[in-house]
């Protein structure tokens, strides 16, 4: 399966037998892979420069970023390394205000996106925008602002690729919002699901994370 921003060739091409080749190289194949590589080259630019585009956007945008302001971001901003460096800040901030602008910023910088890149692909990304958005909303209290922000992520892992990271991430948050909201139960019904597709792609600290907030859910269901 193809991660959010990884690119690979489909599994019928690497799968595709020797005797079945014959040793020809097809034209169609030539193609794809020059494609492939160029996407590549392209994506590694953009995260190479995203760094210093993310200061400079940083610096020129308000502090409050609406669906308005979104407009105003330039186009040479609008690259899929400055929205994966914004979204990175953003899940690390602490401050749940500063961590909603750098979200807000992501979710700007994502319109247009699936001009570049394959439109799944970008709706992961925006989907992961969205969940991280509205994390930092229901930490700073605005659990109306949360429930829209999951409304939105979901939408966008329906046109996504499913990957089960992503779908992992809107889980865990889905599990936030309904704790926040007195559905314990449902949360650690869903704490459950996050885990089990963390397992599965192998991210164990995700899944360790996961099961410590469906322990946590259920002593609060359960007190003893």
């Amino acid at each position: 399966m193809v991660s959010a921003g990884e690119l690979s060739l489909p599994d019928w091409l690497t799968a595709m037998r020797d005797d079945d080749r014959n040793g020809e190289t097809f034209p169609w194949e030539t193609i794809l892979l020059a494609r492939l590589e160029e996407a590549r080259g392209r994506l590694d630019r953009e995260r190479a420069e995203a760094p210093g585009l993310c200061a400079e956007l940083l610096a020129r945008a308000p502090d409050s970023v609406s669906d308005a302001g979104a407009e105003t971001v330039e186009p040479r901003f609008r690259t899929w390394g400055v929205c994966e460096e914004l979204l990175r800040q953003s899940t690390l901030e602490e401050n749940p205000f500063a961590s909603s602008r750098l979200a807000s910023l992501a979710l700007a910088v994502t319109r247009g996106l699936d001009e570049q890149h394959d439109k799944p692909l970008v709706r992961d990304l925006e989907a992961r925008v969205w969940a991280s958005l509205g994390s930092a909303r229901l930490r700073s209290g605005d659990l109306a602002g949360a429930g829209e922000a999951l409304r939105e992520g979901a939408l966008r892992l329906v046109e996504g690729t499913g990957d089960l990271l992503v779908d992992a991430c809107l889980l865990e948050f889905e599990a936030a919002v309904r704790e926040a909201q007195g559905g314990l139960r449902e949360a650690a019904g869903l704490l459950r699901q996050a885990q089990a597709r963390y397992r599965e792609i192998g991210e164990t600290t995700l899944a360790e994370r996961a099961a410590q907030a469906r322990e946590r859910v259920l002593r609060a269901l359960n007190p003893s």
